[in-house]
């Protein structure tokens, strides 16, 4: 598909006003591909047609986002987080955890059968920006490939069998999912949605600018209680912002 250098600066421009990502010119084949998911489905050749229509019709726009937005996540990714957490965190606190930048939900039911397996109580809030992914998370169901790091016990515990048409996918049991409560929420834009013990923040700053990534930080740090903990993601990084955590260990920070 054919896309112009101005057509490029708008779209990216639109996307970053909105959420932050930055698409320069290195996410171009990205931004193609996904534009032209979104034209295939609203049936439109022209991505000036496409960009007038996302312009003035705003379900529209959030598609687009979710498009561009969504990324690969699998079960237990990046676990040692939750091992450390585990490590540090005391169980007989009730705990308030939010997992930002969420996605179709795998890192907060991974931190949820892990917490529970360990006997703490906590209140999970999982948040994403895209519509799409959220959907799928809290349905729950995922091809069983994305849990192959999970370990067996817990896999025959906390996830069920599909069957028939069904046999390639597990399901997270309700009891589980009735842990996590899932919603919207722009990182960039929106009001801290409380104050919680622990954050996770992974593997969504790297697709930030610095302006944008300080932003972010600012507001993480304010919705974390004193002696929490930020948890980014394995290639992330807080070095050259401004910011109050104390360092602990590779990607991950405590409030003191």
């Amino acid at each position: 598909m054919e896309i112009t250098t101005r057509q490029h600066q708008i779209l990216s421009e639109k996307v970053y006003k909105e959420c932050g990502i930055n698409l320069h010119h290195g996410k171009l084949e990205l931004l193609k591909a996904r534009l032209a998911k979104r034209m295939r489905v609203v049936g439109i050749n022209s991505t000036r047609e496409y960009i007038d229509l996302i312009q003035k019709d705003e379900k529209e726009f959030l598609s687009f986002i979710d498009a561009v937005s969504t990324n690969h996540t699998f079960f237990f990714r990046e676990n040692r987080h939750c091992e450390f957490m585990m490590a540090n965190v005391d169980s007989s606190a009730y705990l308030k955890i939010w997992s930002a930048a969420s996605s179709s939900g795998e890192e907060p039911y991974s931190i949820a059968v892990q917490l529970v397996n360990n006997g703490y109580r906590f209140d999970m809030f999982a948040s994403d920006i895209s519509n799409t992914m959220l959907t799928l998370a809290q349905r729950g169901i995922y091809y069983k490939d994305k849990l192959r790091l999970v370990p067996h016990p817990i896999l025959r515990k906390y996830f069920q069998k599909g069957y028939d048409r069904w046999e390639e996918y597990v399901r997270v049991k309700k009891a589980v999912r009735d842990l996590v409560v899932f919603g919207r929420h722009n990182l960039v834009t929106d009001r801290s949605p409380g104050l919680f013990d622990i954050i996770f923040c992974r593997n969504v700053m790297i697709y930030f600018d610095d302006s944008t990534r300080q932003k972010v930080i600012d507001n993480l740090f304010g919705s974390i209680k004193q002696g929490g903990y930020l948890i980014i993601g394995a290639a992330e990084g807080l070095v050259g912002l401004n910011h109050d955590f104390k360092y602990i260990e590779p990607s991950i920070y405590q409030k003191l």
